[in-house]
């Protein structure tokens, strides 16, 4: 099947702009797929966890806003873009479980977490909150930043690479305002037990924040069933789209109550002349305007449109091949590696390597695994937008290896990665 056809098939008609799916999922082997993905025709790319290649669709999906912004509203572009964002809100929940309406766009995961941080009154009058150490690390400075402020941080340390339910338990009491957690774990593909915790916190009268960005379009998702408060996430990983297309998930029944929108409150109005001819005393002398009903009340304010246009490509696209698809192909690929990899030399501490889309390794022996790597055109750790960091851990950690195939990986991939893995 060449590109042609394939598109043929609906994929890619699926992932055009202002298109409708069909609600058949499409299934074809991944060397199809890889005709959608430029980049893997020069190299093996194995993370993404770290962020997706940019696709055909997706690039289609981004010209068409450019030629919105370009050319202006009319020939229907205007309509076309109107649509991708309301598909866009609409496919986040969808895949989430939830409705169009607890859905926000924000710009990055960890901001929507802040929004939930920044909005508790329980956080403020003074309650704690619980984490572990398998949550993503810059959530985790985050919440040392904050225990530094005075707020009670508590963060549990994983047993055997895997959440320690028990010592969770033990961390959550009557004061505990927030359970935050990654659903999927970016350090080992963890999944974090989230029902069992959310009845703990629910018990305690906590709420329960998860970080779904290594979850959301190659795990199943039901924020309600699983008792899930507040989410966030962002398009660049198992979605397919680009950085900067972040998402908030807010339960209808916490909007404007347990969540306040402090962070972004809307406008004000000045209420005394020159601004009005005939001012109004039953209100303040600069009266602040009435925040949306619904998630739209914890936006920012402008957010990057492009983003969005092009992350709804990549939501048609996970829509049209089936996140069951997804994780059992990125699951049958680690399971290949898993079979062949030498275990004395690379231990996988992934808990249950059956369920997760993630496998990450300790490497007892690194010497020569960058040339071997090179020389078989592997990619594990640069993702699609590198940027400067500022100085790493004072400590020296263990090596670790993370391996996060996609639909478009291959057979083949995961044996050239064993071959380099074991030297």
């Amino acid at each position: 099947m060449n590109r042609r056809e394939f598109i043929a098939t609906g994929a890619l008609a699926a992932a055009a702009p202002g298109a409708e799916t069909s609600g058949q999922t499409v299934s074809a082997p991944a060397a199809d797929f890889r005709a959608l993905f430029p980049r893997l025709e020069r190299e093996r790319y194995l993370a993404a966890a770290a962020g997706t290649p940019l696709s055909t669709f997706t690039g289609d999906a981004l010209r068409a806003y450019e030629d919105y912004w370009r050319f202006g509203p009319g020939d229907g572009r205007i309509d076309t873009i109107r649509a991708d964002f309301a598909a866009t809100r609409s496919g986040l929940a969808d895949l989430l479980g939830a409705k169009p309406n607890e859905i926000a766009f924000v710009h990055c995961t960890k901001e929507g977490e802040q929004i939930v941080l920044d909005g508790l009154p329980s956080i403020r009058d003074g309650g704690n909150v619980v984490t572990n150490d398998l949550h993503f690390g810059g959530s985790l400075g985050n919440l040392l930043g904050l225990q530094r402020a005075g707020v009670d941080v508590r963060i549990v340390a994983n047993r055997d690479w895997r959440t320690d339910i028990d010592a969770m338990r033990e961390a959550i009491d009557d004061s505990t305002a927030l359970v935050s957690v990654a659903l999927v774990s970016n350090i080992n593909g963890n999944i974090e037990p989230i029902r069992e915790l959310a009845e703990i916190a629910h018990a305690h009268g906590a709420y329960v924040y998860a970080d779904v960005i290594q979850a959301a379009g190659i795990v199943p998702l039901d924020v309600r069933a699983m008792g899930i408060d507040f989410a966030a996430g962002n398009g660049y990983k198992w979605l397919f789209g680009p950085h900067g297309a972040g998402y908030l998930y807010v339960a209808e029944e916490h909007q404007g109550s347990a969540l306040q929108d402090r962070v972004f409150p809307g406008g004000a109005w000045a209420n005394y002349a020159p601004w009005v001819e005939t001012p109004d005393g039953a209100l303040d002398p600069v009266a602040r305007s009435e925040p949306l009903d619904d998630s739209r009340r914890y936006e920012p304010g402008h957010v990057g449109y492009l983003n969005y246009a092009a992350l709804n490509a990549g939501l048609r696209f996970v829509a049209q091949v089936g996140v069951e698809h997804l994780l059992a192909h990125s699951v049958s690929l680690n399971t290949r590696l898993l079979d062949n990899v030498d275990a004395s030399r690379s231990e996988c501490i992934t808990p249950d390597p059956a369920t997760s889309p993630i496998v990450t390794f300790l490497l007892r022996d690194t010497d020569g695994l960058g040339e071997r790597f090179a020389a078989a055109n592997l990619a594990l750790g640069n993702g699609p937008a590198p940027r400067e960091r500022g100085p790493g851990s004072p400590l020296r950690q263990r090596p670790r290896l993370r391996v996060s195939p996609a639909i478009y990986n291959t057979a083949d991939d995961m044996d050239a990665l064993a071959a380099a893995m074991n030297g």
